[in-house]
Formats: C-alpha cells, structure tokens, sequence
C-alpha cells in the first residue's frame, strides 16, 4: 500500500520564486505529479479557466477563430465553433461574431513561446465530481470509467439541467463506499446543482460588465490539483501559514471530509524541503538521462518540433540478449516513459525509439501497455502507433507549460545540455 502525500511549499533559488506542489510515495521515494507557479507568473498572469469579457478584434472565416483583447495589449486566440452560442454583452447575437464584439471567453490553453493563449466561447466550471459547461449541452459520464460506472452515475444528472455536464472520474469512488448511505451520488448531484447556480449568476454579472473585466478567477493550479487528487493522498501537507489558511478555506469549500489530513510542518530544524529532497527530485526530472531500476536508461531530447526519447540497455548488459530480455527491457521503459510524460508535462509529438523487437506480438504487446498507461495520464494521450522506422509515436494535448518551462533558470539550462 502506498503513503502518497500531496507537499505545498515555497521554492527559490536564484532567480525563481514561487509556489512548488507536488504527490510523493514514500514508500517509493517517487514524484506522482509537481507543478510550480511563479510569483511573478501568479501575480501578474491568467489561470486556466478565467472568464473575461474580451473585445474582438477581428475574424478569420478561412480559419474559423478571432483574434481577441482579453486584457488592455494583451491578445489571445479565440476558435469559433457554429455549434456554440456565445454571450456577447453589447448587442444581440445574430449568428455571427463580428469585430468590437464583446464577449465572454474562459482561458482553455496558456501562451507558449509566440503562441498567444487559446480561449474558448464553451465557458465551464469545475469542481471535485463534474464540470459544468455553458455552450456545449453534452450530458454525460468521463469515458474512463468502466461501462456499469457510467451506467450508475448518469442517474446523478439532472433532467432538468439547461447546461452541459460531464461526471468526472472521481465521482466513481463514491461508488465503492458501503451501502448503508441512503444516496452515494447525493454529493455529485448537490456539486451539479451549486455550479449550476454558479454559472447562471456567472453570467448574469458578466453580462453588465465593462469591457476586460475578469468576471471568474480559477483556483491556482495547485489547489485545483489537490482536488483532483485527494482521494489518493494520506496526507496534506505546507510549511506556510498563508499557504495553510488558503488549504483550509479550499478543502472547506471542495472536499471537507479531506480536511483531517492537513497538517503544517513547523520543524525549523530541518526544512521540509530537505526532508522530501526536492532539490534531487526536481534534478532528476530536468536531467537528460534517466536511469532505470534494471540498469537501462532513458535519453530524452527536446527539438524545435517534437520530443525525442532513447530506450539504451546501458549497464543491463548480459550474454545472451534473448527476445524476453529485450522486450522485459522495453516493458520497464515504457512505464518509466508515461510517468516522465506525465511528471515533465511533455506535449504535442513524442517519438520514442525502443531497443527493436523482431516479433510481431510483442510490439502489438508493448503498444497495448502503452495505451493502457495513456489512459491513466489526466491530460489526453494518444499512442498513434509505430512508424516504418520502428519509432513509437504519441501525441500529447497542450495546456500548460512542461516543467522544465516552468523551471527555467541558468542552473536547469546547463542541466539540461
């Protein structure tokens, strides 16, 4: 059984400040998610699943999207999809956007090198077991749960409800809790509701707002991550008091039945970020090479277009190189692989060159693990297959930056040549 533990503290060094989150097994020693908010970055920046009021800019109709300000100088990208009616606040939607429109749009993907920030006219709320969504009116249950799952926590819908609802994954866990509770979806079906007024109300205020008005400010990354993951964390832990007032306002809100496991770590002795050696942790995952139990290892590359990742048997050196021994090989990278994925926040195109297996079962094997791992991944993978070169081909979807992006300073940038 695992002891994961979900640590928020502040992190510096050098030029970085900022507020480091991350899922540890202790049992292992090993990083199950991290991310990191600059203080620069928090204060002065826009959280996935802000609300604004925008002004158009103009429109594209070869590329069907509109260039929009969110912000006084700051643009973004706004796709426009016909299925979808949008909230315009200075006159009556007549099928089309047009520019000087303003319009409510919620931040979908961040601003990456030149690329300016993606919005959406979908606007949608989130909590522990749904989200709630405004322009798309697709009622239904996350398709990672099993087939009876969804069957059960369908019922939790309302039929009445004017949005679009998808029951997230974490409602399924309320499905293994025993049978004396009178209701086990009575928590998703009362989330459902709140939102629902959330939005409503939402969209009220934005209606009579000036132009450039952040109407919804999402939790940070952070918090939302800790309510994403709480049902697999023992304990919750800070060694800020701030950080801790903000814990508590937040697991009162989301999940208060999780606010037991929160404690804030006092021992001025030795830092908590000692004591879970953050340091060695964020090293390794910035490395280019990354070592495996068996004694093989990882080479992982970044290009201008894509990232590269290198299976190399290294010191799993042995006489007779049987076709078992390759493939146990690449069965240990693979999992290795999908969790350097996830923790890195590698996306777009991944190619990954596996030592060549000559059978055709056990490359349609390898393939199938592959998948069964993307699946677990939160953000959406796809393993597309293996090209005529024997590369291994996934394609991950952007939305935040990679860890290394996030953690860019001089001392990482000679860590990763």
């Amino acid at each position: 059984m695992n002891d994961m533990r979900y640590i928020i503290t502040e992190y510096c060094h050098r030029d970085i400040k900022g507020i480091l989150a991350f899922s540890l097994d202790t049992k292992t020693d090993k990083m199950e998610s991290v991310n990191f908010t600059s203080y620069d970055q928090y204060n002065e920046s826009i959280t996935i699943g802000d609300i604004f009021v925008a002004k158009v800019l103009n429109v594209s109709k070869q590329i069907q999207a509109a260039f929009i300000l969110y912000a006084p100088d700051k643009k973004g990208y706004l796709p426009i999809h016909t299925d979808y009616t949008p909230v315009i606040t200075n006159r009556s939607y007549d099928g089309r956007i047009l520019a000087g429109d303003e319009i409510l749009v919620q931040l979908e993907k961040e601003a990456v090198r030149t690329k300016e920030p993606v919005f959406t006219m979908n606007l949608s709320l989130a909590g522990r077991y749904s989200v709630i969504s405004y322009a798309n009116t697709y009622k239904g249950v996350s398709k990672k749960c099993t087939r009876l799952e969804r069957e059960q926590l369908l019922a939790a819908i309302p039929k009445e409800l004017e949005y679009g609802v998808v029951i997230r994954t974490n409602a399924a866990s309320l499905l293994q809790q025993p049978q004396e509770s009178a209701d086990l979806l009575q928590p998703v079906k009362e989330e459902i509701c709140y939102l629902n007024q959330r939005m409503n109300a939402l969209i009220q205020n934005g209606i009579h707002r000036t132009c450039f008005s952040r109407i919804w400010q999402s939790p940070p990354l952070y918090l939302t991550k800790l309510r994403d993951e709480n049902a697999q964390c023992q304990q919750i832990i800070t060694d800020q008091s701030v950080l801790y007032d903000e814990l508590k306002d937040f697991t009162a809100l989301y999940m208060p039945e999780q606010s037991a496991k929160l404690s804030l770590y006092q021992d001025a002795s030795y830092p908590l970020q000692k004591l879970y050696r953050i340091e060695t942790h964020l090293s390794e995952l910035l490395s280019r090479k990354v070592w495996l139990k068996s004694g093989a290892y990882l080479i992982i590359e970044k290009t201008e277009a894509m990232y590269v990742i290198d299976v190399n048997s290294g010191k799993n050196i042995t006489k007779k190189e049987t076709a078992e021994y390759i493939y146990q090989i690449n069965r240990e990278a693979a999992q290795e692989i999908m969790r350097q994925i996830r923790l890195r926040n590698l996306t777009g195109m991944i190619l990954i060159d596996f030592i060549n297996m000559e059978e055709q079962c056990r490359i349609d094997a390898l393939l199938q693990e592959l998948r069964i791992l993307a699946k677990k991944d939160p953000i959406q993978t796809t393993v597309v297959d293996i090209t005529a070169l024997g590369l291994v081909e996934i394609t991950r979807r952007k939305t935040t930056k990679s860890l290394a992006e996030q953690l860019i300073t001089h001392q990482y940038q000679e860590a990763l040549k």
